[in-house]
């Protein structure tokens, strides 16, 4: 067993009168406190804590009851108990009358001494009267309360002499003294000759303003002297300014030009001239303007001359008045079958050159031809100096150029445009084109028509003459037409809008006498092969139509089952009827003489490629008694006597009744049937091996020690022998079987 060292808990804490603890968790390091109840002081620690030796720290406190009395009353106040009592902790709020500010402590507290907490406080009157106001003087306050300020202003024309804001304090006085406004008059300010003055402010009293202003075309004198102030000695700032004309200085004359006006006052005009051939450069007037000074720079006479001018080829220059200075003139004139290019006369100019460009002299030629809204034109004839072809366009930017006579143009037309009248111009003697501007229409086939189960495409996305149409058709549709029209000139579109024809494929091919099932000849239909019974498929057995209109794939080929030739037996022969072993052939089992065959007599070729049934046997047989010799040839010749009734029975019989044929597979079934009995006979003379001989035609052993065909079967049936012959036949139980 383990015993801890440590106390769970320190128990229920002491607690002395009128004390209360709140907490109620006493484990190791749990704290509680103690309250008293109202009106009484805590004396103690309020908190005590449980130790780990297992004791509450400290002593428990005690509550002892405390009352601080009654507060004297408050002159123009009041004094109020939060709770009623005067007890510990209790607070008495004061407050004062209407227009009385409380001074000191708005509340008071009850302490741990019986004594209130702070000082008496009191209620001072805080209401001032009206502020005095004087003559001139102008009071705005703030209010009336203590603190309130009143700010004092003057009437225009009126000067404010001491404190400007008073304060209401305590006790409702204004503090200091309040200011005096006194009166001050400047009188009426002095005119001026071509001006006036205004009063900006309506007044002459202190700080008024006064503004001068002049007459127009007259300026102030001194400038600086238009604004004038009245102060505080009831005088204006300055003496009055004076009005005068506005004038301009004398104007300078230029070298070798001259001025001509009349005065130098506003608004005057002057106006400078040059001497012949000389150029005026600058202002050809000057005005005085409102500012006292002309309106620009005085110009200079420059000397201009423009000098010789060379003639053009196969052309002429004449000077008209002989001279070459500014404002002279030049005129040029061509030789015959030329013609001038450029102005005829040129004139010198202020920049010392001829005006324009020289002109030259060039032979008649076409200008450029006339180009037709929509048109194309290309011109060709032309002399190498200028190119041999020229193409413009509408969008071509405007030319010049021209054109030696027996040049051609050729017009033709924008796409979707058909050209209208003659499309060839030719340049003739007399400069002009021959024949009238060709136009060009514009032609629109409109949208076609979209073939059904196809859609179409327009080549340029237009459907303006030349523009081409394409047609296409739907998934396994094909188009029965012309895929591509043009749209005409005569506004219709080329051919036959096209048809879309389904896609479907013909017959499927077959080989021989294999079955064919198709689910539809259109695109995806599915052609099933099968083949006959007794035949295997070499190939894909379903082919698919495909959007070439042809079958898929390759067609398959039946090929019949075929068990090979069955394995040779000891001490027998094995005979392939008809020299085939594919389906349904048979195969005959003999054992020579001395030798019994176990097993199957016939062995049929089966679809899995097998014989039926097992493989027989031939085992030697053991000789009898001389006894049982004579007894079985005794039974064996009645067998037989029996046997030729029963085969004439059945040829007069056959000979009564129509001759039906049968097939090889009811002869073989019946034989295979008949097997365990072993019921199928057959004719030793007529066996052969499928070339005509005999296959037992080398056995010389005495009849009667061969295999009997005829045992146990008496009640076996022929059926009748069919008249045709195809070939190798061999006759069982009677029955022809090719």
């Amino acid at each position: 067993m383990h015993f801890s060292s440590e106390p769970p808990s320190c128990g229920s804490p002491d607690k002395l009168l009128n004390t209360t603890i709140v907490g109620a968790n006493y484990s190791i390091e749990a704290e509680i406190k103690y309250q008293c109840p109202e009106g009484h002081m805590l004396v103690g620690s309020p908190t005590r804590t449980c130790t780990k030796a297992g004791f509450w720290s400290g002593e428990a406190p005690s509550c002892k009851y405390v009352d601080c009395g009654s507060l004297p009353g408050l002159e123009h106040g009041s004094v109020s108990l939060s709770s009623g009592r005067t007890s510990y902790g209790a607070e008495a709020l004061f407050t004062c009358e209407s227009n009385y500010t409380l001074v000191g402590d708005a509340k008071r507290t009850c302490g741990d001494e019986g004594v209130w907490s702070g000082n008496q406080p009191k209620c001072l009157f805080d209401w001032c009267p009206e502020p005095p106001q004087g003559e001139g003087t102008t009071v705005s306050v703030s209010g009336k309360n203590a603190g309130s300020t009143a700010t004092y202003d003057c009437k225009p024309g009126f000067i404010l002499f001491g404190q400007k804001i008073l304060t209401c304090g305590l006790g409702g006085m204004w503090s200091g003294k309040a200011p005096t406004c006194k009166y001050v008059d400047c009188r009426e300010p002095a005119n001026v000759d071509n001006g006036r003055y205004v009063l900006l402010n309506g007044t002459t009293t202190h700080g008024s303003v006064v503004e001068y202003i002049c007459d127009p075309d007259h300026w102030l004198e001194p400038p600086n002297r238009h604004i004038l102030t009245c102060m505080r000695d009831a005088k204006w700032s300055d003496d009055p300014p004076s009005c005068d004309l506005i004038t301009c200085p004398e104007p300078e004359v230029p070298e070798d030009g001259y001025v001509v006006g009349y005065d130098f006052n506003v608004h005057s005009t002057i106006e400078y001239h040059c001497d012949q051939g000389r150029l005026l450069k600058g202002m050809t007037s000057l005005t005085c303007n409102t500012e006292g000074v002309w309106d620009g720079q005085p110009p200079v006479c420059l000397f201009i001359d423009c000098g010789k001018v060379p003639p053009p080829p196969y052309g002429s220059v004449n000077y008209v008045n002989s001279t070459t200075y500014l404002g002279s003139a030049v005129t040029y004139t061509c030789s015959k079958n030329y013609k001038l290019i450029g102005p005829s006369e040129r004139v010198c100019l202020e920049s010392k050159q001829w005006s324009d460009a020289a002109p030259r002299c060039e032979e008649v030629r076409c200008q450029e031809p006339v180009l037709a809204e929509h048109a194309i034109l290309s011109v060709t004839g032309n002399d190498r100096a200028y190119g041999r072809t020229l193409i413009r366009t509408a969008e071509s930017s405007p030319s010049v150029q021209t054109y030696k006579i027996g040049a051609l143009a050729k017009y033709r037309c924008e796409r979707g445009y058909k050209i209208q009248g003659d499309p060839l111009s030719t340049c003739e003697d007399n400069g002009k084109w021959s024949g009238e501007t060709p136009q060009c229409i514009f032609v629109d086939c409109n949208i076609p028509t979209a073939p059904i189960h196809g859609r179409f495409a327009l080549a340029s996305n237009a459907t303006y003459y030349g523009a081409v149409v394409l047609y296409e058709c739907d998934d396994n549709y094909v188009l029965d037409g012309y895929a591509r029209r043009l749209c005409l000139d005569n506004g219709t579109w080329s051919a036959e809008t096209p048809s879309c024809k389904e896609i479907t494929c013909k017959d499927p091919e077959k080989d021989g006498a294999m079955m064919i099932h198709v689910s539809t000849f259109s695109v995806g239909g599915v052609a099933h092969y099968s083949c006959p019974k007794g035949h295997n498929m070499q190939g894909n057995s379903t082919r698919i139509c495909q959007k070439k209109g042809t079958w898929s794939g390759y067609i398959p080929k039946c090929i019949p089952v075929d068990c090979e030739r069955p394995a040779p037996i000891d001490n027998g022969r094995v005979i392939i009827m008809n020299d085939t072993t594919t389906y349904n052939s048979a195969a005959e089992y003999h054992c020579v003489p001395q030798y019994q065959r176990i097993g199957p007599y016939l062995r049929k070729c089966m679809e899995d490629g097998n014989w039926s049934g097992e493989e027989p046997r031939c085992e030697i047989t053991i000789a009898p008694t001389q006894e049982s010799q004579t007894l079985g040839l005794t039974i064996g010749v009645g067998a037989g006597v029996l046997l030729f009734i029963l085969l004439i029975l059945g040829i007069i019989y056959l000979r009564l009744r129509k001759e039906t044929p049968v097939k090889n597979t009811e002869n073989i079934q019946g034989a295979l049937r008949k097997e365990d009995q072993n019921a199928a006979v057959m004719s030793y003379a007529n066996l052969t091996d499928g070339q005509g001989n005999n296959i037992y035609e080398n056995i010389h052993e005495p009849e009667e020690v061969y295999d009997s065909p005829y045992e146990e079967t008496s009640h076996y049936e022929a059926s009748p022998v069919s008249r045709r012959s195809n070939g190798a036949t061999v006759t069982i139980n009677g029955v022809a079987v090719r």
